[in-house]
């Protein structure tokens, strides 16, 4: 009973009040809880988009429009957090784990009288991320200021990423480091069907 209380208020409430808040929202968005979203940020979300849980959308003081854009069939786990002050991109068939953080900016200047005063970080020191698709971040990973995860790559649990990785590549650590390469190339049809369903 409770499960069906919960999936009718996410379909008559949660859901509707989530697509008014993004500029464009495809079908088939899957809400366990609705994201809080605080600031300015442009989201934009594409088909079969799922979201396991509690998802915060954070942005800042620096740019006029900052933006998140999550593609086709994502998966967001529970507490997973993006703070955007430029531009955060999930590209299609990417998984993100649970407790993974996902920030294009320091959120504070180095300098500590600019920190004390409340100041935002410099603009210089904000750049984007873009997740490239069949990505699959593990659980409790940072994602920091301009990274790329390449394409069909693998960020081990609670890996700290502050470089661009190469993609079909598995990284892990603090910070991330290469453990090893993946066979490259497109997913088999098999793999494909299962990530669309």
């Amino acid at each position: 009973v409770w499960n069906v209380l919960r999936r009718l208020g996410a379909l008559l409430y949660w859901e509707p009040m989530f697509r008014s808040r993004c500029e464009s929202v495809g079908d088939r968005l899957y809400l366990e809880r609705i994201p809080e979203a605080l600031g300015h940020t442009t989201i934009r979300i594409g088909d079969d988009v799922r979201d396991h849980g509690k998802v915060g959308i954070y942005s800042g003081r620096v740019f006029d429009n900052p933006r998140l854009i999550i593609g086709n069939r994502g998966s967001i786990a529970n507490q997973c957090s993006f703070s955007v002050n430029q531009e955060i991109i999930i590209e299609d068939d990417v998984l993100i784990a649970a407790r993974c953080t996902f920030a294009d900016n320091d959120g504070h200047p180095l300098d500590a009288l600019a920190r004390a005063a409340g100041q935002p970080a410099p603009p210089e020191k904000v750049r984007p991320i873009r997740i490239c698709r069949y990505a699959w971040i593990g659980a409790g990973s940072y994602i920091l200021k301009g990274v790329i995860i390449g394409e069909g790559s693998v960020v081990g649990a609670n890996s700290v990423v502050t470089s661009s990785v190469p993609p079909y590549t598995v990284v892990a650590g603090n910070p991330a480091a290469v453990i090893k390469q993946l066979a490259s190339g497109e997913p088999s049809a098999q793999v494909s069907s299962s990530l669309r369903k």
